[in-house]
């Protein structure tokens, strides 16, 4: 009996042993907080860098900002093309080149081309030497036109330069469906009695054929303004310095959405 109830107690001591270890281990278990493992695993993941690319697009006409895209994906360079006549100015401090240099600054995460053409030549002249071949040949996503509206002041008919203006653009259309246009007048000039008229034509003529049409000219002094002499060449077929900064200024809003 004595040895039963020995066996008895030496077992009884056995499962206390085991049962309280069983219960140490699992007080003293760590266990990972759920919380922290989505914290690290979002801490690394990666933020798409072209958003910030798209948003900068806002302002831009729907089909370029669909062109946009497809580049992106394609891992492809964005083409823009500034086309016109020397009213574009030329160096650094013309308003092309500045655009091109803040376009290139804030699109950092995606190609974008910028190119500018500039010719000494009037609508007509420009379609008769078959001229928007240049275009053709780049294939830009994206032009933004002077169509030589101050070159044809004087020299070509309102009537006549609309339609130069049409068909350079359909010209390049039919070889490159994918291109859009963008219409932009030269420089305001002071005092000027036709040259505006000219320039509301082009506005309407924009309207109509559902092109995208910057009005610079808001941002320049009144054309009744002597003031705006400064803004100009003396011989008033540039902007001087002053004027090619009003006229950037006024596109790099445009073109980049902040």
């Amino acid at each position: 009996m004595k040895a039963f109830l020995t066996t008895i107690l030496a077992i009884g001591c056995v499962v206390i042993l085991i049962t309280g270890n069983l219960h140490w281990k699992e007080k003293t278990s760590v266990i990972k907080p759920k919380a922290a493992e989505t914290k690290s695993e979002a801490a690394i993941t990666p933020v798409d860098s072209s958003s910030k690319d798209l948003e900068l697009t806002a302002n831009w006409p729907e089909e370029s900002k669909e062109v946009f895209k497809k580049r992106l994906a394609e891992d492809k360079p964005f083409k823009i093309q500034i086309v016109g006549s020397g009213a574009l100015g030329e160096g650094q401090t013309s308003w092309p080149e500045i655009l091109k240099t803040e376009l290139q600054k804030e699109f950092k995460n995606s190609a974008l081309e910028v190119s500018v053409n500039s010719y000494d030549l009037n609508s007509l002249s420009y379609i008769k030497e078959n001229m928007q071949q240049d275009i053709i040949d780049t294939k830009p996503d994206l032009v933004i036109l002077e169509p030589f509206i101050l070159n044809d002041n004087g020299a070509v008919s309102i009537e006549d330069s609309l339609a130069n203006t049409k068909n350079i653009i359909e010209d390049v259309k039919n070889a490159n469906p994918e291109t859009t246009f963008i219409i932009q007048p030269a420089h305001p000039l002071y005092n000027s009695q036709f040259y505006p008229i000219q320039v509301q034509n082009l506005k309407e003529f924009a309207e109509e054929n559902n092109i995208m049409y910057l009005d610079h000219w808001s941002a320049w002094p009144e054309q009744d303004n002597q003031e705006l002499t400064e803004y100009l060449t003396s011989d008033n077929s540039q902007p001087s310095e002053k004027g090619h900064e009003v006229w950037a200024e006024y596109l790099v809003e445009y073109f980049i959405e902040k």
